[in-house]
């Protein structure tokens, strides 16, 4: 994402919105088998290491010998290929997850969800959403080598929904908090190693807008990229219900902290009731090609949590 993505939108967010050609094999990333991921597959995000581009995304759904117990967990493939309709993926680490739940009692035994990938000195540490005992938090698996096998270091943080990049040799980090008991801001945290980590400020850098307006009530699930020193944030928005979010806006940032919107905010919305993509819409991750950009995004359907990965482009 760059200033050709951000140039690429006016002041009117319908015909912004109408710019995007959804994929008619939408999902493109369904949920599949009696797996793991049988229920449904969510939280896309990407990662450039050792050469390959590698998708980290969450799924839905059993293991064997407890088939009667569901959990999320994180699994990765390798992009082989983008089009406008579609992607070419092979899964890695033998199609199963790389992150799973924890013991019972663990911060994570019930889920392990959201990925957030960077590479880092040497590493990939892969940031992830903890579901189990305590408070929800952000916990942080390690990989010393190949981006796929992964060690678990443990909690890091207290919120959910992380999102990381580097900035001056540090590592930075959007996460949610759930806040007033009714709906997600979100806010940002910085570290020198992705285990110690200090709060940037009290305040939200992310916060609903004002009344009436599209995200007026909630505002979650963003994914940022940098290109010469300026951040480009996708983020996902609602005027009256929390984390059922119908559209996805963008803003820049030179530091991180203050956030210019784009004035034809929003850029793209849910699609048709009948769509897999019809209730609402999470986690828009982009991937840039010669001619076009794609986005990943969490779809489900109107009036179910049937959620599955769906993708979206728009030519350059």
């Amino acid at each position: 994402m760059n200033e050709t993505f951000w140039n690429l939108f006016g002041d009117d967010s319908g015909g912004n919105c109408a710019k995007w050609q959804r994929s008619a094999k939408n999902p493109v990333i369904p949920a599949s088998g009696r797996t793991w991921k049988k229920v449904w597959t969510a939280n896309a995000d990407v990662l450039v290491a050792g050469g390959r581009k590698l998708l980290y995304y969450r799924g839905h759904g059993t293991m064997p010998g407890a088939e009667d117990v569901t959990h999320d967990r994180i699994g990765v493939a390798e992009i082989l290929g983008v089009t406008r309709d579609c992607l070419e993926l092979r899964d890695l680490n033998d199609g199963q997850p790389i992150v799973d739940v924890g013991e019972e009692g663990a911060f994570d035994d019930m889920h392990a969800l959201d990925p957030a990938a960077i590479e880092y000195c040497g590493s990939v540490l892969l940031f992830y959403s903890a579901v189990g005992s305590g408070d929800d938090s952000v916990g942080l698996a390690i990989s010393h080598d190949d981006g796929v096998h992964f060690r678990k270091y443990g909690k890091v943080l207290t919120g959910r929904a992380p999102e990381v990049v580097i900035k001056d040799d540090l590592i930075y980090m959007l996460f949610q908090k759930y806040v007033d008991d009714s709906h997600y801001e979100t806010f940002l945290a910085k570290s020198p190693d992705g285990v110690t980590w200090e709060e940037m400020q009290d305040e939200p850098v992310l916060a609903p807008g004002p009344d009436g307006s599209w995200n007026s009530f909630d505002v979650c699930t963003a994914r940022v990229t940098e290109s010469d020193g300026v951040f480009y944030m996708i983020y996902a928005g609602s005027a009256n219900v929390c984390d059922v979010p119908d559209h996805f806006g963008l803003a820049r940032s030179t530091d991180l902290v203050n956030w210019e919107h784009h004035p034809g905010n929003p850029i793209f919305g849910i699609g048709d009731k009948d769509q897999p993509d019809g209730g609402a819409i999470w986690f828009p991750a982009l991937l840039e090609e010669d001619d076009f950009f794609a986005m990943l995004y969490e779809g489900t359907r109107s009036g179910a949590v049937t959620s599955q990965i769906c993708q979206a482009s728009i030519d350059k």
